[in-house]
């Protein structure tokens, strides 16, 4: 009796063994899904997220409504809609799912593109996205994007254009419009500098030169005097190489004139040491480019020179002699050689 019990203990030990062994070989056998997802989970229309997923011990793999994918993987994915996908793993032991959702969100971004900028950089709307029908207020030129020598040509910032090619609709700085369902791009638009037109700097352009050479096409005046009695400075004093005065020679003489005339507080002194419009390459011009700053911007109304009773007589940079300079009268246009010791008035110009 003693024998037929324990024969019964062993066939229902032997019997546990093997059901926990085909238990554990039911749960073994199916796929595992190591990952799912989706970066980002949420977006705007127009945008994209990637899904990125991980499966061992399939035999097939499917995402819908993608189709069948390897077992590892990612891929992009443009919804225009809220989408949620679902993912597959299937072999001989059965299928596993998991799903993970793509949230398209119903806003809408404004972006602004420097269509071409040199330097600079572009806007952030920081009440982007919007909502279908919110009022949007366009941003001007706060990350001072300029477009300078591009193929040649330098151009000044004119505004917005939902465009690259500006056929699109214009949207100036502080106009507004209403936000629709789709992002909106607006890209600057661009247009080559011309005389009389504001500068890079915040002065006036004076001349062109047609193409660009020597690091520069333009000179800019400065938008106001940097001095209304300031000294050419140094008298009997001849300074080496500051005899230059044609168009393209008045940076070279200023640095000549630092040179050799230690004198602070001089004309070209001023000029050189000249912060302005986020610009510290200024300089006192030549006798002939101030003769172009007086033709083609004072002659013109444009850029506010002074002509008083006192005051209208402008220094250049070019001062060949011990003794003398040349200045010009911006009342009557005459150029004369004045005393170094004399008082004048201050302008300075940049090229770019």
């Amino acid at each position: 009796m003693k024998s037929k019990k324990l024969s019964y203990n062993k066939i229902l030990v032997l019997f546990s063994i093997v059901v926990v062994s085909v238990l554990m070989t039911g749960c073994n056998g199916q796929p595992i899904i190591s990952i799912f997802s989706a970066n980002p989970s949420t977006i705007y229309q127009g945008e994209s997220s990637t899904l990125t997923w991980d499966v061992s011990k399939a035999d097939t793999v499917t995402i819908t409504p993608i189709g069948t994918v390897a077992s590892s993987g990612s891929t992009s994915v443009s919804p225009v809609v809220t989408t949620t996908y679902t993912l597959i793993a299937t072999n001989s032991a059965g299928s596993v799912t998991a799903t993970t959702t793509v949230t398209v969100s119903s806003a809408a971004a404004v972006t602004y593109n420097g269509n071409g900028n040199t330097a600079g950089t572009v806007p952030v709307d920081p009440s982007s996205p919007y909502q279908s029908g919110a009022t949007v207020t366009v941003l001007g030129n706060t990350g001072d994007l300029t477009r300078i020598n591009d193929g040649g040509t330098s151009y000044r910032f004119t505004g917005w254009n939902t465009k690259a090619d500006g056929s699109g609709a214009d949207q100036a700085e502080g106009s507004t419009f209403t936000m629709g369902a789709s992002n909106v791009t607006l890209y600057a638009q661009w247009t080559p500098y011309a005389l009389r037109d504001t500068g890079p700097a915040g002065g006036y352009i004076f001349y062109d030169k047609n193409s660009y050479s020597d690091g520069w096409r333009y000179l800019e005046a400065a938008p106001s005097d940097q001095s209304t009695s300031a000294k050419w400075g140094c008298h009997w004093t001849f300074i080496f190489g500051a005899d230059g005065t044609a168009v393209g020679t008045g940076e070279q003489n200023t640095i000549d004139i630092e040179a050799g005339c230690t004198t602070a507080g001089t004309a070209a002194d001023i000029c050189a040491n000249l912060s302005l419009g986020g610009y510290s390459d200024w300089f006192l011009p030549s006798k002939d480019e101030l003769n172009l700053m007086y033709t083609n911007l004072k002659l013109f109304g444009v850029g506010g020179f002074a002509v008083t009773a006192t005051g209208f007589v402008y220094w250049s940079s070019s001062g060949g002699r011990a003794s003398n300079a040349w200045f010009q009268n911006f009342n009557n246009g005459a150029q004369n050689a004045n005393s170094k010791d004399w008082t004048a008035r201050v302008r300075a110009v940049r090229a770019f």
